[in-house]
């Protein structure tokens, strides 16, 4: 099997597994009991809570542990709202962020999403135009489809100038580019396990000190209020020894981006379309493919032994033809039936890529439907 699917989850290193492993025995208690089995899980915990921070430069004190990215993209957005009369984000969000400022619309939120037309980010000056004090922003650093890396920086320069507060979707940037949470100037950025190799169900939100945050779960008083509920201590032991390994991601980001460029310059010879705009990730590479269907493609190069997506893993199962790049393309609607997502990480090795460029080309040029 060759695995291309990076950007839905990443494997699962091995001493991410043996930390996992090692810790079980004293993983089950409950972390918030004050007897030596609670404590010895809270010790566990709160190692993987500085873990966590360390990766983007925070205190661990202002560290959020949540059950996934989802969870972690909903306190971000609805906790940091307010009651808010303004959102602000863009027609090309996670539909973990998306779904969250739908949510906050119906409840009588003005929302302004901005149009990411031909992939290309809205520029900083555009955004401002839409802000005024209290506005909430709602904005992804690089999108999930595409790799695209959006200017959050600018973002939060113009946000700050404006008075308004900014939430970052860093799930799919971390272990991609270097985080510096204080120094970025967002008010709270959402990370997951599993983009990073860590395990699914395990996530964290970063919150800006000082901040009136509302839960968005009703319960107990754990993670000083802001997230009620028994955290899965487990869970979060091989979150924080994936954070660990962000660096080795980091440094591995040039030969990853060498071999997706190879990868893509090989579609593109085949028909292959690319979607979204540099700057981009190493890590990605989205192609829409004329007169073929996303799904159906996807389907035949499974059967060839390669993992790859036509978009978020938590949408693919609709069968719908990708938002994202319905939205970066209304008038060429043919990408989103089409497109393809092939996403690597530092697993990824030449010969997986040289395997899997054959197999694109022993599929794609068979009768098309």
């Amino acid at each position: 099997m060759i695995y291309l699917d990076h950007h839905a989850a990443a494997p699962t290193p091995d001493s991410v597994r043996r930390a996992m492993a090692e810790a079980a025995p004293a993983a089950w208690a409950n972390p918030s009991s004050t007897h030596a089995a609670g404590r010895a899980s809270r010790q566990l915990l709160e190692a993987a809570r500085q873990d966590v921070a360390q990766s983007i430069g925070a205190g661990a004190a202002d560290i959020v542990l949540t059950a996934g990215g989802t969870e972690a993209n909903n306190l971000g957005i609805r906790g940091l709202a307010n009651g808010c009369g303004r959102v602000v984000t863009t027609e090309v969000e996670h539909p973990a962020v998306a779904e969250s400022v739908r949510r906050l619309e119906k409840a009588g939120c003005d929302v302004i999403r901005l149009q990411v037309l031909g992939g290309q980010p809205p520029s900083a000056e555009e955004l401002g135009r839409q802000l005024g004090p209290g506005t909430l922003v709602a904005i992804q650093w690089v999108n999930h489809e595409t790799g695209t890396v959006f200017p959050v920086q600018l973002y939060a320069q113009v946000c700050r100038e404006h008075r308004a507060r900014l939430f970052v979707d860093a799930t799919q940037a971390l272990g991609k580019l270097p985080i510096d949470a204080e120094a970025l100037g967002a008010d709270a950025i959402a990370l997951a396990a599993q983009k990073i190799g860590g395990p699914a169900g395990a996530g964290a939100c970063w919150l800006r000190r000082g901040l009136d945050v509302e839960p968005v779960l009703d319960g107990g008083s754990q993670e000083r209020g802001r997230r009620p509920g028994t955290p899965d201590t487990l869970s979060m032991v091989g979150f924080g020894v994936a954070c660990r390994l962000t660096g080795a991601r980091l440094e591995q980001q040039p030969r990853v981006t060498e071999l997706r460029d190879h990868i893509e310059a090989t579609l593109v010879d085949l028909g292959g379309v690319r979607n979204g705009v540099a700057p981009r990730t190493g890590t990605v590479s989205n192609l829409s493919f004329r007169d073929w269907q996303g799904p159906l493609l996807t389907a035949a190069l499974d059967l060839e032994g390669v993992c790859v997506s036509t978009g978020a893993a938590c949408s693919s199962g609709l069968q719908e033809p990708s938002a994202v790049i319905r939205a970066m393309y209304p008038d060429e609607q043919w990408r989103a039936g089409s497109a393809v997502r092939i996403s690597l990480g530092m697993e990824t090795t030449a010969q997986d890529v040289d395997l899997a460029s054959a197999a694109f080309e022993r599929v794609l040029t068979r009768e098309r439907v």
